[in-house]
């Protein structure tokens, strides 16, 4: 099994820049990403201009970094219905690239609400995936998406897709799904965190066999319910080591 990301989920503007780069710099396979959504994180908050700076310093890096936005509530259904919010339009910069061409922000996860996932017109978020071919659109495969996930496959759109049976809160299945189709990556999240990755990529691998997966980690890498960058430091280190017996 291949390893295509060690993601790192939810840093907030408590975390310094310097902090960011640190745990980037632990692996190449490392992947921070940021949540976003109306209210708490819209333009005028902590919150947003701490991840709008940190784009920034990305920009002006010489290296180049895995950095992903997780758009939910609001802001997940416009894009979903086809437009992109005006709160968001920076993150689908298409002039913001690391050189040579490659986006500040190359994943977009839309974390849908069961109503999005309900109402969802299939033509009307391909045709945003199908304007950023440069961006890994992805989806949340679990009871309440996979009809709108069906759907979306069935009219041949590109994106891939997180097994999280728990839809974002934390919690580990009895076992990790198998793959639905062969034309999409995935990625497998829940529950998951320094202390148990080693179990769970056993358990992962049994499942996805010899597939290209990438892991996702939140709620486990948190302190006081700020995020820790050093369990999420010790979480990499973790999986990788565990990627290094696999040789």
């Amino acid at each position: 099994m291949h390893l295509r990301y060690i993601t790192c989920s939810d840093p907030r503007a408590h975390n310094s820049f310097d902090e960011m780069f640190n745990l980037w710099n632990v692996d190449e396979r490392v992947e921070v990403a940021v949540q976003m959504h109306p209210g708490k994180v819209s333009p005028g908050t902590e919150r947003y201009q701490w991840i709008m700076d940190l784009l920034d310093n990305l920009y002006c890096n010489p290296s180049r970094y895995n950095f992903a936005v997780h758009v939910n509530q609001g802001w997940c259904h416009s894009i979903c219905n086809g437009y992109i919010p005006e709160e968001l339009k920076p993150i689908f910069n298409k002039n913001w690239l690391f050189l040579p061409g490659r986006p500040l922000v190359q994943r977009v996860q839309l974390n849908m609400p069961k109503a999005t996932a309900d109402s969802l017109d299939p033509y009307k978020l391909k045709s945003v995936i199908d304007a950023f071919p440069n961006k890994e659109f992805i989806l949340q495969y679990n009871d309440k998406t996979k009809v709108a996930v069906d759907n979306l496959h069935k009219i041949g759109a590109h994106f891939s897709l997180l097994y999280d049976a728990s839809g974002g809160n934390g919690i580990s299945p009895d076992s990790w799904q198998k793959p639905v189709y062969n034309e999409h990556d995935m990625g497998y999240a829940g529950g998951l965190g320094p202390d148990n990755i080693t179990d769970n990529l056993e358990m992962i691998k049994s499942v996805a066999r010899f597939d290209s997966v990438w892991i996702d980690a939140e709620g486990k890498l948190k302190t006081d319910n700020k995020f820790d960058v050093a369990r999420a430091q010790q979480y990499v280190l973790n999986a990788k080591t565990w990627i290094e017996k696999q040789r």
